[in-house]
């Protein structure tokens, strides 16, 4: 028991130490505070992205806090991702590869299926990007832009979840649970006019950097019913439930600080770099708020996670009323609809190893709030998942969950749009431990 604990904490603090958020690399996620990263864990993931319904044994699913009460074990959630886009233009093609850490969170189980605290660190926004445009006119020749920008917010948050059972049948019930955060990061912008053809002219470079932080909140709940019981049979497995969920947060104002200058660049005849010479214009440490969307999502599911189960729900965020002094472009309202389901075909045959594999696929469609020529995104794609079940002790368990993610964020009959094919795998370890806070007559 005191390894187990050991071997938790240990993990989890070599992941805080050591976990990068990245991402892979997205024209798109230049606009307003970049890529939004997906709050869902290596299971539901695996299912189109359900959170609000979702509520497992062994999984975490932080979207929806009110899930934390359904925890039968403490458990220790971590994954990695492998993302990748393939970029697509009319006359060129671009592809890039990543990898990097996707979550890490941990929730302690005091009271099995009645009461959860939980502790984590996600990716909340990305920017990764790099593009240039190069142009040639009568007056003044050839020249070249160039964007640059970089930089992750991540939301690290701490909740907990309490389950109120129904008098007459404790299998009905129904949880709330909160998450309190705190939102943290840099994003940099560079823009860079450059004169390929002309090594004497001066170049130019603007150079925006924003330091954020905000506070976070998420609140949920969720509503389970059993709707269907065999009394013939001493199987828990044929019951089957109805589960509903929903949770709201956002709408904070992010305190924000911008530094922003602009200087003259000259290229080095020795070297061929570019050398600063002069600043233009300088701003240091102005302090401004940035207006955050609120996000809510409503969804249900029925079934049983031992045996199946199956579900879908929606996700709305009001990202038009985002406001931002950097001016890059106005964002529209966000949704997406997702579904998807699991199987399990014999969850507790231990002659049959295959039959205790979790077997999951999914989809979701939605429109991002990114925008092109005044033409909102679209999102569209397919998951596919397996988990994987190991006993360690006869108290302690563990999944390794394999999720891949395939799907194409466009804009659509609008020329010249770039379109992004993408993939993101996710290695999900999940450990489960029954003796945190068991009493035991003897260690």
């Amino acid at each position: 028991m005191l390894y187990t604990k050991h071997l938790l904490l240990a993990f989890g603090l070599l992941l805080l130490a050591n976990g990068i958020f990245a991402q892979a690399s997205s024209p798109y996620s230049r606009f307003g505070l970049g890529y939004v990263r997906s709050s869902t864990f290596s299971a539901n993931g695996g299912m189109g992205g359900i959170t609000a319904p979702y509520a497992s044994l062994m999984h975490i699913n932080t979207t929806n806090p009110a899930s934390y009460a359904s925890l039968a074990r403490t458990t220790l959630e971590a994954g990695f991702n492998v993302d990748g886009t393939n970029i697509r233009t009319n006359d060129s093609t671009y592809k890039t590869v990543s990898g990097n850490i996707n979550h890490i969170a941990i929730a302690f189980v005091p009271k099995a299926d009645k009461f959860a605290i939980t502790v984590g660190l996600l990716p909340y926004t990305n920017i990764n990007y790099t593009f240039v445009q190069n142009f040639n006119t009568p007056e003044t020749g050839a020249y070249r832009y160039g964007y640059e920008g970089k930089g992750s917010l991540y939301n690290v948050f701490a909740g907990g979840a309490y389950k109120i059972k129904s008098r007459i049948n404790e299998l009905d019930n129904f949880s709330i649970g909160l998450n309190l955060g705190y939102i943290f990061g840099k994003l940099s912008y560079q823009k860079l006019i450059t004169f390929p053809d002309s090594v004497a002219a001066y170049s130019t470079r603007n150079l925006t950097t924003l330091n954020a932080s905000s506070f976070s909140y998420t609140a949920g709940i969720q509503y389970r019913r059993r709707i269907y019981h065999n009394s013939d049979i001493k199987d828990e497995r044929t019951d089957i439930y109805f589960i509903a969920g929903a949770y709201a947060g956002g709408g904070v104002k992010m305190n924000a600080k911008i530094n922003n200058y602009w200087d003259r660049l000259q290229t080095n005849v020795n070297t061929g770099a570019l050398e600063a010479i002069d600043t233009i214009n300088a701003v240091y440490n102005q302090k401004t708020k940035l207006n955050m969307p609120v996000t809510v999502g409503g969804g249900v599911m029925f079934g049983n996670e031992r045996f199946w189960m199956v579900g879908a729900d929606f996700k709305y965020a009001n990202w038009s009323s985002y406001t931002s002094p950097l001016d890059n472009d106005q964002l529209k309202d966000s949704w997406r609809i997702s579904a998807g389901f699991q199987i399990t075909p014999k969850y507790d045959d231990v002659r049959k190893y295959f039959g205790r594999i979790q077997y999951r696929l999914g989809g979701y469609y939605g429109k991002s709030e990114m925008q092109y020529n005044g033409n909102q995104l679209y999102e569209a794609g397919g998951t596919i998942g397996l988990g994987f079940p190991f006993k360690l002790t006869p108290s302690t368990g563990t999944l390794m969950n394999i999720t891949a993610d395939i799907g194409t964020r466009s804009v659509n009959n609008v020329p010249n749009a770039i379109t992004e094919a993408y993939y993101r795998l996710t290695f999900g370890f999940v450990l489960n431990d029954a003796g945190w806070f068991f009493k035991r007559k003897f260690d």
